[in-house]
Formats: structure tokens, sequence, C-alpha cells
């Protein structure tokens, strides 16, 4: 009887098995480095690219700080300087306004009626005097609302009065002054 031997095939099979085995692992383990060092590069790669953006953006953030001083400071110096026009606009106008005031008021006094008082806070204005009829006190009224500067002219009292044998009429008005705006004011 023939025998045959096997032993050493199976062997030689179980180590090719083992090789092919070994070599598949080997392979596998390089393919998971690889696409291990592969992502790592990548992701390095993107990092240093947001690290650099992160430092653009942290210097523009500076340079905003810094303009940002300055247009508050340019803020601050327009407001001071509007301050300052609105002071001299109306410094202007309470050095010209009375003036323009009395000047219409002297212009609207009819014949036959004096002022014996004139009093003025804050645009409102009381005038006290004599005339010698109501016809002229209401002349005088009519005379003060064409003005532009005097407004709202109202006789509060109007009683007779007698002085040296005359009869006069003793009266009060109010009203309202406005010593206007110019058009070249400032604006706020």
């Amino acid at each position: 009887m023939i025998r045959i031997n096997l032993l050493p095939v199976r062997a030689l099979k179980k180590k090719e098995t083992t090789r092919q085995m070994l070599s598949v692992f080997f392979l596998s383990v390089g393919g998971v480095v690889l696409i291990t060092l592969f992502f790592h590069i990548s992701l390095s790669s993107r990092l240093n690219k947001v690290e650099a953006q992160i430092t653009v953006y942290n210097e523009e953030i500076k340079q905003l700080k810094i303009d940002t001083k300055d247009v508050n400071k340019f803020k601050a110096e327009k407001e001071d300087l509007q301050r300052r026009l609105n002071i001299i606009y109306t410094l202007q106008r309470a050095k010209t306004g009375p003036v323009r005031v009395l000047d219409d008021m002297a212009t609207s006094l009819p014949g036959r009626l004096w002022l014996t008082s004139l009093k003025e806070k804050d645009g409102k204005m009381e005038l006290k005097g004599i005339a010698l009829d109501n016809p002229t006190i209401a002349k005088f009224m009519i005379n003060l609302e064409k003005s532009g500067v005097i407004k709202n002219v109202e006789l509060i009292i109007s009683q007779q009065l007698e002085r040296k044998d005359v009869k006069l009429k003793e009266f009060t008005l109010t009203c309202n002054v406005q010593y206007g705006s110019s058009p070249s004011g400032p604006t706020s």
C-alpha cells in the first residue's frame, strides 16, 4: 500500500494562510494608520488656518476698538461744539431780542397812550399803562400783534381813572414774546 504523507502540504498551506492573514492584518493596520495620518494632517491644516484667521480677527478687533474710541471722541467733540454753538446762538438772541421787542413796542405806541410798567419773564410780558380812551388801547393791541415778535395780546384790566379832572383809561395787557428763530440758527 502506498502511503502519501500530506502533513507537509497541510503545514505549508497553514503557513501560507497564516502569512496571508498577517499580510492582510498589516495592510489593514497600515491603511488605518495612513487614513488616520491623512485626517490628522488635514485637521492640523484646518486648525492652523482657523488659528491664523482668529489672529487676523483679533487684530481687526483691536483696530476696530481704536477706531471706536476715535469715533466716540469725535462724537463727544461734535456734541461739545454743538452745545457751544447753541450757547452762542442763545446769547445772540438774548442780545438782540429785547432790543427788537422794545423797538417794535415803541413803533406800536399810538398817540395819547403812555406805558407805566413793563415786566417780562420767560417769554411772558405784562404791560401797564394809561390811555385817553378804549379805542386807543385797542389800536395799541392791534399794532403789537402786527409786530411779529409779540403774540397773543390780551387785555386783562381796563378801568376808568380820573387825574386833574381828565378821564383816562388805566389798562393792563399780557402777551407772549417770541424772540424769533433765525433760519441760520443751530439745530440739534
